[in-house]
């Protein structure tokens, strides 16, 4: 056999056969099952769906099987994600259901055509199949809102509509609109880990190559130096063919295919690595030093990173490097003298870098809200490839960083004190618009309105010339200025008219939401240290 192909556009699955084997069974059952597929980057995630599409096509299972790649076109509102998916189904049905596929482009543009065909298909004892790749991309806008998932959980309980995603997360980890958390939509999958090759998986690739046979020992080998990670199989395979023509291969000639790379791997080890988070950078680092830490002294997630990735594996209760690529990558772009230069020294540099800085500063503070966390690691993640996207969630940023304020200053009830009440009802506080309001309606609770609220936090902390006198018991006046700079950015956001958000820029509104955890941190947790 020739080289295997990377990255092609019609690249053939290999391997996979048992958790190909699972989810064709779980979507042709009786009752099908949605799934989700989760996966890290080069995990073969969009391989695997070409390969169940082409074989439930060949089944006979579905009415039509329908294939979206989510991750280019990104519909970016409500209304265009529901157009596109009306678009997908009505192409699907032109041929199998020619009066359902009438019915769909003849008619409106809305939700309500799109629910009765599915609902014909279900009542003909007949389903549709779509498959979802690049689902990330979707929810990493942040602009689709529950309504729409509602609606998608409509699509799912009926029996005419089957979903399969793929995205690298799981998705309630990706969900950037708060609002749509609590939506149903993401507890109707069952999801799907693609794990790294196994022995099974890398003597599916070797029996393609019919003229070599490959010892045991360069079976281990190969997973040694390539962690069952898709891309550097392939890229290791493809060496041996070239240094090897045919014959016996053993590990001595994977060892040296594998110092015989070169670029054929840089750039590939390169993507993987930026995709560890700094933690799990550093705990990399520690397997390269330490030969095999004890799995319980490393954080849960960053150990659950590195085994998704093929980065590590378990060694009774240790964890041991699985990569010798990988290794050998670190180890060359190891931190040494001048090393602030290499990182930050050309604007390409400091693009690439910058995301590493904010990740370790978050990991300084102690997490006293997870939610809230979560909303500010959603926009570090986005860096430096979607630097508008994420800034998408600076409203829900403020909106809980104010919540939390609110709880911890007035409790439940949100009411001023009537000491903050005197002192603000005198001269020449009393002329304040803000305040004259109160009076005027005589109510001293917390507005609904975010934008008063930053007015009274401003009062609250003595950020106003005329308050001189702090009456926050625990919000400091940072805390106020970081919010109200944080609010003027999410206006840049919501009414940008066509003008591109600068990485640059980005990365600065990043900085303050992660110092206003900072400020946050201190300000809550100072009675109740964690």
């Amino acid at each position: 056999m020739s080289n295997f192909p990377l990255f092609a556009s019609s690249t053939p699955m290999i391997g996979r056969a048992r958790v190909f084997d699972r989810m064709l069974k779980d979507l042709t059952k009786p009752t099908p099952q949605h799934l989700s597929l989760v996966g890290p980057r080069y995990s073969g995630k969009t391989v695997l769906l070409a390969a169940l599409a082409v074989k439930l096509r060949e089944g006979g299972s579905f009415e039509c099987v329908l294939e979206w790649d989510l991750g280019h076109q990104t519909p970016q509102s409500d209304d265009e994600f529901l157009a596109s998916l009306r678009r997908k189904v009505s192409d699907g049905l032109r041929e199998a259901r020619r009066d359902l596929f009438d019915y769909l482009t003849e008619g409106d543009s809305g939700y309500d055509e799109l629910r009765e065909v599915i609902d014909s298909l279900g009542r003909d004892g007949k389903r549709l199949l779509m498959l979802w790749d690049g689902f990330d991309r979707a929810l990493h806008s942040g602009q689709l809102t529950r309504n729409l998932w509602d609606n998608l959980l409509e699509l799912c309980r009926k029996p005419g509509f089957v979903l399969l995603t793929a995205t690298r997360r799981k998705l309630q980890e990706l969900i950037r609109d708060q609002k749509s958390v609590s939506s149903e939509f993401w507890q109707v999958f069952e999801v799907v880990r693609l794990d790294p090759f196994d022995s099974s998986d890398i003597e599916a690739f070797t029996r393609g190559m019919m003229e070599h046979s490959f010892e045991s020992g360069a079976l281990s080998e190969l997973a040694n130096w390539s962690g069952g990670i898709p891309p550097l199989l392939v890229c290791l395979l493809n060496r041996i063919h070239d240094d090897v023509p045919f014959g016996p291969v053993t590990n001595e000639h994977v060892n040296e295919a594998a110092c015989r790379l070169g670029d054929r791997a840089t750039d590939i080890l390169s993507s993987i690595w930026s995709d560890c988070a700094a933690p799990t950078a550093d705990l990399f680092r520690l397997l390269v030093e330490q030969s095999k830490p004890v799995f319980a002294n490393a954080g849960k997630a960053e150990r659950a990173q590195l085994l998704e990735m093929g980065l590590a594996k378990h060694a009774g209760n240790k964890l041991q490097l699985s990569c010798r690529l990988m290794r050998q990558h670190v180890n060359e772009t190891k931190p040494g003298s001048g090393m602030l230069n290499k990182l930050f020294g050309s604007w390409e540099d400091y693009r690439t870098n910058i995301r590493v800085i904010l990740e370790r500063r978050i990991s300084q503070i102690v997490r006293f809200d997870e939610t809230l966390f979560h909303m500010v690691q959603r926009g570090i993640e986005d860096i430096p490839v979607h630097p508008g996207v994420c800034l998408n969630n600076l409203t829900h940023i403020e909106d809980r960083a104010l919540d939390l304020i609110w709880e911890k200053e007035l409790g439940a009830c949100r009411k001023l004190p009537p000491e903050i009440e005197s002192y603000w009802t005198e001269s020449p506080r009393d002329s304040n618009k803000f305040v004259s309001e109160m009076m005027k309606s005589d109510r001293w609770e917390v507005p609904g309105e975010r934008g008063p609220q930053l007015a009274l936090l401003q009062l609250l902390t003595g950020s106003h010339q005329d308050f001189k006198r702090v009456m926050a018991k625990h919000a400091s006046k940072d805390t106020y200025v970081l919010l109200n700079a944080i609010h003027s950015f999410r206006n840049r956001t919501q009414h940008a008219d066509g003008q591109e958000i600068h990485l640059g820029v980005a990365v600065t509104a990043v900085m303050l939401c992660i110092e206003l955890l900072a400020c946050l941190a201190r300000e809550l947790l100072r009675n109740n240290p964690p």
